[in-house]
């Protein structure tokens, strides 16, 4: 009888969840479920690939994690991109019948109920009381953090493994599982999660040994050597998920992979309000007050998902009071304290602002955390906070009315943003995708320039809509090869107008990378901008299906196969840097502010050679920077070390000071953090293949930067770097 109630309260649950998640999530996608998907920007479109990419591996019998349908001609090594094998391959019947933005769709709205069924059935092992089980469940499965996260980051909410693992240990600790079963379970449920995505993988590791230090360090007696016992069992159910995962980590190293970060620690991470203030992913955040604080943390709106709330920690802390001294107590809180305090990142930020270090400079240097974002460590503190949510209110001691306090209150700061646009995007895929179009005109045998480019528009999702018939010389990816990165023109695609030579870069790399098509979303508000681009190729486009597609002769550009892409880089990046310091000097002598220095400042002073525009409404210059740091003047330019070498070799000599590479953190206003940063915060990559791009700066005093702007005039790389604007626009 016992078991059919349980049968029923785990269903009443789980849709309970999905009905919530329907309500919240999917109120656009009426009508919309082909053409919308869950979530705003271009982050989602590589999920959407992903869920294509298995069921072309089954139907062409291709490498599972090497591919050259993107970043071709060169390809890449997805074993160090998100390409979710485990779902990948269980959704593969639905990709292939609905395709893969619906498939998409799907998934997002079932993610966040799977993660708060997982804590449902984890907060049950601690309280009878369906009701407080079901509110845990939802403390995490529908937390800030996961709200966040579905906006962007699918993989990052497909996280249900990770209290289904603490639900198995809790079983073993009871004696209710025996040893070879919790090792199967467990192992096969860490290999579930490293199939998802491998970054709470890896954190669950670091997070769950902290947990067992602390009980280790907290129990005595009989308790500790069953804690000793546990451990052991642990260590052996990761040792079979090491042998089971072990094809998929070869590919991780056997074709390279990243030294360094992939993104900046400090910008991802939690500030200290964050905990207290939600953001406008929430109802609360909505609020014109509380938007002006949140419009102050670091990173995007997706890494902002810190909110603990008042009403949550004021529980916690209450309950932690009235069973304090019991070991259960100390495990949660601790590990609650220690997820928080790593959750900071590298430094304490208050509204934005750095304070003081903070243990995450050291903890990151380890091995399986060189790549994490300390702000997605928050999802591990909801998972003590669910349980003792759970406890609290099956808590003897908790009044009726402090249980309706508080349950109001925290529901309260878990209602996401009532706005259904708020949840769900248009897909922009041309009809030339979609119609079928794409598949006659082009073929594998086309390697694609597709405008916009890579994260700037959805050229994933174009591909998988199409049924992979095309290989890119794009992608979205995060990591990407350095042998198509370092090409200057690709600035320009990502919305860099400062160029030189915008007609001999853009042959050049059409030519060397084999590109046959241009395919131009003629309804991108950039659309007229590369269309003046492409003018110089002299080809007329065809206008089909709401794109621009540009057919590439085989011998039109013969002139230009051959040349070499560090040439051609070094010849950009240094004159770009000429520029930048000729238009720094005239920024000085025409008296302006050292206070106020800055690429958009000499862009409005007219001192950038003509033709160079800052765009408020793309990246600006994204590949150059110009500012007064410590009393010196910086001049900073974006390359490799084999693109800036010979901006080294002229203008690296004393008395400047030269940075390869900057830590951009470094640039951020009245931000001093000196000699640790420069000894702990990793560098940051975005190529597996040797080198990646950095930010290159060099550190003059105002009477050398007077010397070096003279040798620029004397001997230029070439003469736009040191032509002024035009007097009028």
């Amino acid at each position: 009888m016992r078991s059919h109630r349980n049968i029923a309260n785990n269903l009443s649950a789980f849709s309970a969840y999905l009905i919530l998640s329907l309500i919240f999530f999917a109120r656009a996608l009426p009508g919309h479920f082909f053409d919308y998907y869950i979530g705003r920007d271009t982050d989602p479109s590589l999920y959407m690939w992903s869920l294509a990419w298995w069921p072309y591996v089954f139907q062409h019998h291709a490498l599972p994690f090497l591919t050259k349908l993107i970043w071709a001609p060169y390809g890449l090594n997805l074993a160090w991109v998100t390409c979710m094998p485990l779902l990948g391959v269980l959704a593969a019947p639905l990709t292939t019948s609905l395709g893969p933005l619906a498939t998409f769709n799907l998934v997002a709205l079932i993610a966040l109920p799977l993660s708060a069924f997982a804590a449902y059935l984890l907060c049950a092992r601690f309280s009878d009381s369906f009701s407080a089980a079901f509110l845990g469940g939802l403390v995490f499965g529908f937390s800030p953090y996961m709200m966040a996260q579905l906006l962007g980051h699918l993989v990052l909410v497909l996280i249900f493994p990770i209290p289904i693992a603490v639900y198995l240990v809790v079983r073993r600790l009871e004696g209710t599982l025996g040893r070879l079963w919790f090792a199967i379970l467990l192992a096969t449920t860490l290999s579930a999660q490293f199939l998802l995505e491998l970054e709470p993988f890896a954190m669950m590791l670091v997070v769950g040994g902290s947990a067992i230090l602390i009980a280790l360090a907290t129990a005595t007696g009989e308790t500790r050597r069953r804690v000793f016992q546990l451990t052991a069992e642990i260590s052996a159910a990761c040792a079979l998920t090491a042998l089971l995962m072990a094809p998929y980590v070869y590919f991780f190293f056997a074709y390279g992979y990243p030294g360094h970060a992939l993104w900046s620690t400090s910008t991802y991470s939690a500030d200290v309000l964050n905990f207290m203030i939600p953001t406008p992913a929430s109802a609360l955040g909505t609020n014109s007050i509380l938007q002006s604080i949140s419009k102050t943390f670091s990173g995007n709106i997706l890494e902002q998902g810190a909110c603990i709330g008042i009403p949550l920690m004021a529980i916690a802390l209450v309950w932690a009071r009235r069973h304090r001294g019991k070991l259960l107590t100390r495990v949660l809180i601790g590990t609650l304290l220690v997820v928080c305090l790593f959750s900071l990142g590298p430094y304490l930020q208050i509204a934005g602002r750095s304070v003081f270090p903070m243990p995450w400079l050291v903890v990151q240097k380890l091995p399986l955390l060189k790549s994490a974002l300390p702000i997605r460590l928050v999802v591990f503190a909801f998972i003590p906070l669910a349980i003792v949510f759970s406890l609290w209110l099956s808590d003897p001691l908790t009044g009726a009315t402090e249980k309706v306090i508080g349950v109001v209150a925290t529901l309260a700061m878990l209602m996401p943003n009532p706005a259904p646009s708020f949840w769900a995007s248009p897909a922009f895929v041309p009809e030339f995708f979609r119609d079928g179009t794409s598949q006659h005109l082009l073929s594998s045998r086309d390697i694609v320039l597709p405008l916009p480019f890579g994260q700037k528009g959805m050229c994933m999702l174009w591909q998988a809509t199409s049924g992979m018939n095309f290989r890119m010389a794009s992608g979205l990816t995060g990591l990407q090869p350095i042998e198509v990165r370092r090409w200057p023109v690709v600035d320009v695609f990502f919305g860099s107008l400062d160029l030189p030579e915008p007609d001999l870069q853009l042959k050049a790399f059409i030519a060397n990378l084999g590109i046959t098509a241009i395919v131009v979303d003629a309804s991108d508000w950039r659309a007229n901008r590369w269309r003046q681009m492409l003018t110089s190729l002299d080809i007329t486009p065809r206008e089909i299906g709401g794109v621009l597609l540009y057919r590439i002769p085989p011998d039109a550009l013969k002139a230009y196969r051959g040349m070499n892409a560090i040439d051609l880089e070094q010849r950009a990046d240094r004159a770009r840097f000429e520029a930048l310091v000729a238009a720094t000097d005239r920024y000085f002598a025409n008296g302006g502010d050292p206070a106020k220095l800055s690429v958009p400042a000499l862009e409005a002073a007219r001192l950038l050679p003509a033709g160079w525009t800052f765009d408020p409404g793309s990246d600006g210059y994204c590949d150059l920077w110009s500012g007064s740091i410590g009393g010196k003047i910086g001049i900073g330019v974006v390359g490799s070390a084999s693109g800036l070498k010979p901006i080294f070799d002229r203008y690296g000599g004393e008395p400047a000071n030269t940075y390869f590479p900057y830590p951009r953190t470094w640039l951020g206003e009245n931000d001093h953090r000196g000699f640790l940063q420069r000894l702990f915060e990793p560098e940051i990559a975005g190529s597996t293949t040797g080198e990646s791009l950095q930010l290159m700066v060099m550190e003059f005093d105002p009477a050398h930067l007077r010397q070096v702007a003279a040798q620029v005039a004397a001997e230029p790389a070439l003469s736009l770097a040191t032509a002024p604007r035009a007097a009028s626009r």
